[in-house]
């Protein structure tokens, strides 16, 4: 019997590794196509178009129309399961690439970055956390610490190939190369990605009906739910607030544009360490404890980087913000996973995600009013710092429903 159930443990990560591997490489080029290049773009289509700084940086502004999306993609997910949503999400998200060298207008590039984001959460989130709590329930932090880690090595891979492209052939050529990508790693999605796991894969069984869980009605019945959905959208101001500046507040502090390339890249190489290492802590511990611990050492080193910009110290802080940063959206997923199950847990997780559109919208705007009218974007740091801080208040007194009384 040992024997036996060992031998089922080997063939679900013999089967399931090449699976999640789809989903590294999926959230690498989602994330790295989107956070991470974009501003290698704004020069070409202002010189070739005429476009204004302001009103290309405004198609970014189409990122919240994927909190609204994300709950029926989710809902998709949990009837038909990741493979169709991260097929079609993929394909649509390559085509936005591939058309793009036809734009004429600014309304062009609008849309097509709406199209983009639509489906965006279909190509990252939804499918890697579902396939993830699948193949590897037992280990489901280290292994999706390990998936989203391809958020920074798409960060540091399609940001090169992006550069590359753009200095031999134009953005026209770059935006073509990233669509290519794209449909590649869709064909790999398409034939690798599965849910049925026995010894005759033909004869294998649809892990859906078998997976634990709360219904999205049981679960917005549950104070947990409002709490948790509370908390996960004080601690998403880190996406919309301390990333997108904190490079721009040390350049105006007096950090050299050389030292800033590398201060970038130990903020995402920490990053990647922090998502192994909190995703760990997840498993070994719980979700809602390795998630106050992150939000705790954001709070100390952005308050650092806030006020002590200069000087050897940071480069030390910015690597350590980077390592507790990085765990954020792992533990996000695993959070919700940890209260609600899996069976409905891309319904649960889109809805509660929909109040990330006021940290989407409003982060940005507090950052540069901060900037703008205090000199500073500090004090939108400590603002941010104080957002943590009722997250930690809220997670502090978050009690998990029990699982076993869950309808299955």
């Amino acid at each position: 019997m040992y024997t036996t159930a060992l031998s089922a443990v080997r063939r679900r990560w013999h089967i399931g590794i090449p699976i999640v591997a789809i989903a590294f490489l999926a959230s690498a080029l989602s994330i790295g196509s989107s956070n991470y290049t974009f501003g290698f773009f704004v020069e070409p289509l202002e010189a070739d178009f005429g476009w204004s700084r302001t009103a290309i940086g405004g198609a970014l502004s189409f990122a919240a129309i994927g909190s609204l999306t994300t709950p029926i993609l989710g809902r998709i997910m949990d009837t038909k399961g990741a493979k169709p949503v991260l097929v079609f999400s993929l394909t649509v998200l390559a085509i936005s690439f591939l058309v793009r060298p036809l734009m004429t207008e600014l309304w062009h590039f609008y849309a097509l970055s709406v199209v983009q984001f639509i489906f965006f959460a279909g190509a990252n989130t939804l499918p890697a956390g579902r396939l993830v709590g699948i193949w590897f329930p037992h280990k489901r932090g280290r292994v999706m610490g390990i998936v989203m880690m391809g958020n920074n090595f798409g960060g540091l891979t399609i940001s090169l190939m992006t550069g590359y492209f753009i200095a031999i052939g134009g953005w026209a050529s770059a935006y073509v190369a990233t669509g290519v990508l794209a449909l590649g790693i869709t064909l790999l999605a398409f034939f690798i990605v599965h849910e049925r796991i026995a010894a005759d894969q033909s004869k294998g069984v649809n892990l859906n009906k078998e997976l634990p869980g709360f219904s999205v009605r049981e679960a917005l019945r549950t104070n947990t739910f409002y709490i948790m959905t509370v908390a996960l959208a004080f601690g998403s101001f880190t996406y919309s607030i301390l990333l997108p500046h904190i490079s721009v507040h040390l350049l105006d502090e007096g950090t050299s544009n050389k030292a800033m390339v590398t201060l970038a890249s130990l903020l995402a190489a920490f990053g990647m360490g922090g998502k192994l290492a909190f995703g760990y802590l997840a498993d070994r511990y719980s979700a809602r404890q390795a998630m106050i611990l992150s939000l705790a050492g954001q709070i100390v080193f952005i308050t650092l980087i806030a006020y002590f910009p200069t000087g050897n110290q940071i480069w030390i802080v910015v690597p350590l913000f980077g390592f507790f940063f990085g765990a954020f959206g792992v533990l996000g997923t695993l959070l919700v996973q940890e209260c609600f199950g899996l069976r409905y847990f891309g319904s649960i997780s889109g809805i509660s995600g929909i109040i990330g559109i006021i940290p989407t919208v409003t982060g940005p705007l507090i950052a540069g009013t901060s900037s703008d009218t205090l000199g500073s974007y500090a004090p939108a740091f400590v603002f941010t710092g104080f957002t943590f801080v009722l997250a930690i208040g809220l997670l502090g007194i978050l009690k998990h429903p029990d699982l076993k009384n869950a309808k299955n």
